[in-house]
């Protein structure tokens, strides 16, 4: 039950903190930021999906945050 409300405590602290949106494109799953010139450099949709990003169980409410 303890776990449930660190859960619950955690995502209420998540929540309340101002994050940028994330930034997608047909390339990118998550762009991390921008080269000098303007490209965009982070995950994209291929790797992303080996490395199991996309499933449903990867949701920021089951996900456990590393802060």
């Amino acid at each position: 039950m303890e776990k449930k409300k660190a859960r619950q405590r955690k995502q209420k602290e998540w929540k309340s903190v101002n994050v940028d949106p994330i930034e997608q494109d047909e390339n990118f799953y998550f762009i991390a930021g921008y080269t000098s010139g303007g490209a965009p450099y982070g995950v994209t949709w291929e790797e992303a999906e080996r490395d199991g990003l996309l499933s449903e169980e990867n949701t920021i409410e089951e996900e456990e945050l590393p802060f």
